[in-house]
């Protein structure tokens, strides 16, 4: 042990009867939570609802030296920035931390150290190829860990590295994982986001108001029935039998057990998915009897007659648009708690997708989330309120999202089947404890197969099969190979639903706001992320998320749109702006080498070819393209070095790289009218404001007459 450590381990003391958590953390709070040597570190009353685990276990750990270790390196984390951290250790990460200090220790005493202190190189290169199996994911985290460990030696009273673990490499390294720029989150397909999406706006617009109906009929005929007199075994059996007949009148089979309860009648076959056996409690609820076990056998006799169907509770159902039918069969007790559960799921769908807030922040929603402000031209702005958790406080910090209006109305669905006094996701369970949404992503998963069981239909899933461009394995096989279409069979032959995750929804809509205009401006404010950077490799640039997909899909949409501008000018559309007569000529040769006249049709192949090199230095925007030159760039000067342009609004409108079509006349016209509407009034301005917004609305005046005139720019 060097001298230092050594003087450290002599000051050190196991804080054994010291708080476990700072007191920053545990300010405000009634009690200031366990102390370091507790075996169990209970963090309810400290960490938010939707934290999976709030207590940190250490009875794993053996008693002694081993647990002292644990504690003492946990309550340090929290309160020391180590390895470049620009903050210590927030709370909701220890029982994950805990979890892999235990399988490192464990790791270590597999290799012949089972004292921190007896770790040398050998052990380390030994640990490293013992977890190297476990995948790359897992060596990074236990490797971090090992790095903090040597961080926090010197806090540590009894037993500590003597070593620094790999000193000039990270952990990345180490564990063989590659840096990536962009986000590796997947993007969920539109194939597949967009009937998802519109299931979940069906469940809340119109499945929604029938859950809520059965609900309350449910409700009616068990007060009904509580605020009746008690019956004998005649008064029972006579309704039951006046129920049979009722049903026997109507056409109607017997309410039939949910097939997800079948597994308490185990013999009962199951026919075209409706189990042969009565739902004795709903049955009891709609002919209002308190118990029917002793009718059991009778009814059951009279189901082998006029059969058995789904659900039993009496209640209009809303039409599916692309059947016309009933959007499921009628609802039992049973049916109804499951489809309250895809209701929640549905409203969770539109909250975080059409917001961009991340699970945590949309499950940690007050009850009074949704706001509408009235902005100053009299429109409607819709805004959820609520906190950011990653990287703030644990506590959060407020902040506003701005939403469609529909996601306020999955809000007041929210609020009307939910009961917690404080969480919009909170709601009082079965067993009648209070809890909070959970499973995300197995609720996703769910709620995706329960709409692909109610309006799939011949032609394919509901939700469709995500679309693969190749079988993984078969990259470097001959496609025309008996090995390669071999394995595309076997593959074809399995497919498999895409599998949502929570992160995904974020991710996705990141990617649409980072395609639109401006769109990495708009998506950093929105996304609440700390720069124009990191929203931009959070959103990608792929329709994938993968870097070998961003030149293909890029290239394709921009070359899309290069060809429609040639088009336009060559069928006579107008443009104008600094850079037209340069485009203009290059569209002119283009012609003339295609020999693209009147009466004639080029090559479409040969169109797209001779036009690709114009994508390389375009970037469309709203009130004109840019064709990139950074010698003549305006924007240039002002941002040098950038490589990129630097949209400026009034700069744009007069740059040499500049050219406006007439795709941009209704944009034009319309930012003259907003104009108008906000400045119109210059009176109490000082003069050089309203010099500017007059000179502001005098260029868009010019720039329409451009693209108005007869033979502008041709």
């Amino acid at each position: 042990m060097t001298a230092t450590s050594t003087k450290a381990a002599a000051s050190a003391a196991f804080p054994a009867d010291d708080y476990a958590l700072p007191e920053r953390i545990t300010a405000g709070h009634a009690s200031r939570g366990p102390r370091v040597g507790d075996e169990v570190w209970d963090l309810h009353e400290f960490l938010p609802r939707t934290q999976r685990e709030r207590r940190v276990i250490f009875t794993d750990f053996t008693p002694g030296l081993q647990r002292q270790t644990a504690q003492e390196y946990l309550y340090w984390r929290m309160r020391l920035r180590i390895n470049g951290q620009r903050k210590p250790m927030k709370p909701t990460w220890l029982p994950q931390e805990v979890r892999s200090l235990f399988r490192t220790m464990e790791a270590l005493a597999k290799v012949g150290a089972p004292r921190l202190q007896d770790v040398q190189r050998h052990h380390l290169e030994a640990f490293l190829k013992r977890s190297r199996p476990s995948g790359p994911s897992a060596v990074h985290i236990m490797v971090n860990t090992l790095k903090s460990l040597s961080a926090v030696g010197e806090h540590l009273s009894a037993d500590r590295l003597s070593l620094v673990p790999w000193p000039y490499r990270s952990a990345q390294q180490i564990a063989g994982l590659t840096p990536r720029r962009e986000n590796g989150t997947p993007r969920i397909p539109e194939e597949i986001m967009g009937p998802f999406l519109a299931g979940a706006v069906f469940y809340l617009e119109k499945a929604g108001p029938d859950i809520l109906a059965a609900a309350r009929e449910i409700k009616r005929l068990e007060a009904q029935i509580a605020a009746g007199p008690k019956e004998g075994r005649g008064g029972s059996e006579a309704k039951i039998q006046d129920f049979i007949a009722r049903r026997r009148a109507a056409g109607r089979g017997i309410p039939a057990l949910p097939i997800q309860l079948n597994k308490g009648r185990p013999g009962a076959p199951v026919v075209d998915g409706i189990v042969q056996w009565p739902n004795m409690q709903l049955i009891g609820l709609l002919a209002g009897v308190r118990s029917t076990n002793r009718y059991t056998e009778m009814v059951v006799e009279v189901g082998r007659s006029i059969g058995f169907e789904v659900g039993g509770v009496p209640t209009s159902r809303a039409p599916w648009p692309a059947s016309g039918r009933p959007w499921r069969p009628e609802m039992s007790r049973h049916t109804l708690g499951l489809e309250m559960g895809f209701l929640r799921t549905a409203c969770w769908i539109i909250i975080a997708y059409l917001s961009g807030m991340r699970d945590v922040e949309v499950r940690e929603l007050s009850r009074d989330c949704a706001v509408v402000e009235t902005a100053t031209d009299g429109r409607l702005r819709y805004k959820i309120h609520g906190r950011v958790y990653k990287d703030r406080r644990l506590s959060g910090d407020e902040e506003e999202w701005v939403v469609l209006e529909i996601v306020h109305r999955a809000v007041d669905m929210l609020l009307e089947i939910n009961d917690d006094s404080t969480h919009l996701f909170g709601f009082t369970a079965r067993d009648g404890d209070l809890g909070l949404m959970r499973a995300i992503p197995q609720r996703l998963n769910s709620f995706r197969d329960h709409l692909n069981e109610l309006f799939s239909t011949d032609q394919g899933p509901y939700i469709p099969l995500p679309a693969t461009d190749a079988v993984p394995g078969t990259e470097d096989l001959d496609e025309d190979t008996d090995q390669a279409s071999e394995a595309r069979d076997a593959a074809d032959a399995t497919p498999m639903p895409w599998a949502f995750d929570t992160r995904q929804f974020r991710r996705t809509l990141a990617w649409h706001i980072a395609f639109q205009p401006f769109g990495m401006v708009a998506g950093t404010r929105q996304y609440k992320h700390a720069s124009f950077a990191v929203f931009e490799g959070y959103a990608g640039t792929s329709a994938s998320g993968f870097a070998d997909e961003v030149a293909a899909d890029k290239a394709v949409a921009m070359l899309d749109y290069v060809e429609d501008l040639y088009h336009d000018w060559n069928d006579g559309g107008r443009s104008s702006g600094g850079a037209a007569n340069r485009i203009e000529a290059e569209f002119d040769r283009i012609r003339a080498e295609l020999g693209d006249l009147p009466g004639t049709v080029a090559s479409p192949e040969r169109v797209r070819t001779m036009l690709r090199h114009l994508t390389h230095t375009l970037h469309p925007g709203v009130l004109n393209d840019c064709f990139h030159h950074a010698e003549t760039a305006v924007c240039e000067k002002r941002s040098p070095g950038l490589g990129r342009p630097l949209p400026m609004l009034n700069m744009c409108l007069t740059c040499p790289n500049s050219r406006r079509s007439s795709v941009h006349l209704p944009r034009l016209h319309q930012t003259r009218e907003q104009a108008l509407q906000e400045f119109g009034d210059t009176t109490g301005l000082p003069p050089h404001q309203a010099t500017a917004i007059g000179e502001f609305v005098n260029t868009l005046d010019t720039l329409i007459n451009e693209l108005a005139e007869t033979g502008a720019a041709r």
